[in-house]
């Protein structure tokens, strides 16, 4: 199962100069055979899973801290998911698919990953962001979720929509409900409506990330228009 992710870099804080885009390229992830790093997620529920404004946070894992690569925060879902697809059975056993439409979120990529090229950080903001999602079921209970997504965007400073990102396996490992606290060494919750680290405050679930590439293509410098000292004087008369 494939997922295509976009982003839109956009800075929420302060945004030092420019020292050159993320370097053009495809990078896997190490179970691929590249360098960039799997990862580990959290969603927190309101209050259970695929419900509206259940919110995402996904950071990198390196088998003993997270975030030191990548993170992508915040998204949060918009509306009741689709169902697609019920092949549950009499017996409660089979699959069901749905489709969920996420809103808002931020991605932040890290120097010292593969696409680095002077910049601390690369700071985003997502357009859009759609999950395709897998439930299997067992007897009318969910034994296992895979997801995967399709998000927007475009760089900070740079070109629109220069980046994707592709996840072939984003599976769901717990939940606070039926597993206790939130798992040590995963991402913390986060709160939709002022985009806030909680903690472990849940319910909620967490799993992991894996079968990552990652793509930056045709990404340059945005343009800025020069005016003449003569034009910037008639501007401000006027």
């Amino acid at each position: 199962m494939k997922t295509a992710i976009v982003f839109l870099l956009s800075a929420l804080v302060a945004i030092p100069a420019l020292a050159g885009p993320p370097l053009n390229g495809s990078y896997k992830s190490t179970d691929l055979g590249g360098s960039m790093l799997m990862g580990r997620y959290s969603e927190k529920w309101y209050p259970s899973p695929m419900s509206i404004h259940n919110t995402t946070n996904q950071e990198s894992w390196n088998g003993a801290t997270l975030g030191t690569q990548w993170q992508w925060h915040c998204p949060w879902l918009l509306a009741a998911p689709v169902l697609l697809y019920n092949g549950v059975d009499g017996s409660g056993n089979g699959s069901k698919i749905w489709q969920s439409t996420y809103s808002g979120g931020l991605c932040v990529l890290y120097d010292g990953g593969p696409w680095s090229n002077g910049d601390a950080s690369y700071l985003a903001q997502v357009n859009t962001w759609t999950e395709i999602v897998t439930e299997t079921y067992a007897s009318f209970a969910v034994i296992g979720t895979i997801r995967n997504a399709n998000v927007t965007g475009s760089f900070v400073g740079y070109n629109e929509t220069c980046a994707s990102l592709h996840i072939s396996n984003a599976e769901r490992l717990g939940n606070t409900v039926d597993d206790g606290p939130l798992a040590t060494n995963y991402p913390n919750f986060w709160d939709y409506l002022a985009c806030t680290d909680v903690g472990g405050t849940g319910p909620g679930e967490w799993g992991e990330i894996t079968a990552i590439t990652f793509t930056i293509s045709g990404c340059e410098p945005v343009p800025t228009l020069k005016e003449t000292w003569g034009a910037i004087k008639q501007r401000y008369r006027d």
